[in-house]
């Protein structure tokens, strides 16, 4: 197996493993009885071409690939911030008959060398506490896990796609 950042012809792959997230997700929420949390199928985020494009040339996001198939991936972002520049990891996406092989933690250690060389002052995830195995796994990669909530504004939401509505 490899690690290496996404290329061009990763798009479908990346597209594939992130909707098969989504729906084990919503499968997640559904069992934990957590449904209220859960968007509806059709308000739930897909991963369109543009938005690969932002991965692509973020140049931070990585795919695992075995024998020319790309087992898994982690999505992450530079974000200047007043420390200096932070990589958001956003997504980390295994698929499921290869999960529990080390995959997902070569993927997270690629992500913090990354950073490491790359002057990077901090790396962050958003991890469901509810998700064991994710909690377990950013720990072993080194992460370490606080309790935080996230408060969250949705202005597509609360003024739709037409930002013409919003206060100026």
């Amino acid at each position: 197996m490899i690690v290496r950042r996404v290329e061009e012809k990763d798009f479908e792959a990346f597209r594939r493993l992130f909707d098969q997230s989504i729906l084990e997700y919503l499968q997640f929420l559904e069992q934990s009885n957590l449904s209220q949390n859960m968007k509806a199928p059709e308000e739930r985020e897909e991963i369109t071409r543009s938005g690969f494009n932002f991965y692509l040339e973020g140049g931070s996001t990585f795919a695992a690939e075995e024998n020319g198939e790309v087992l898994g991936y982690v999505a992450s972002q530079k974000v200047p911030s007043m420390h200096g520049v932070d990589l958001w990891i956003e997504y980390i996406v295994v698929q499921k008959e290869f999960r529990r092989r080390g995959i997902g933690l070569a993927l997270l250690r690629k992500v913090i060398d990354y950073a490491a060389c790359s002057n990077i002052d901090r790396v962050y995830a958003f991890i469901n506490p509810e998700n064991d195995p994710s909690m377990q796994l950013h720990s072993k990669a080194g992460l370490n896990i606080e309790d935080w909530k996230i408060a969250v504004f949705d202005a597509k939401q609360r003024w739709g796609s037409q930002s013409a509505t919003a206060p100026k």
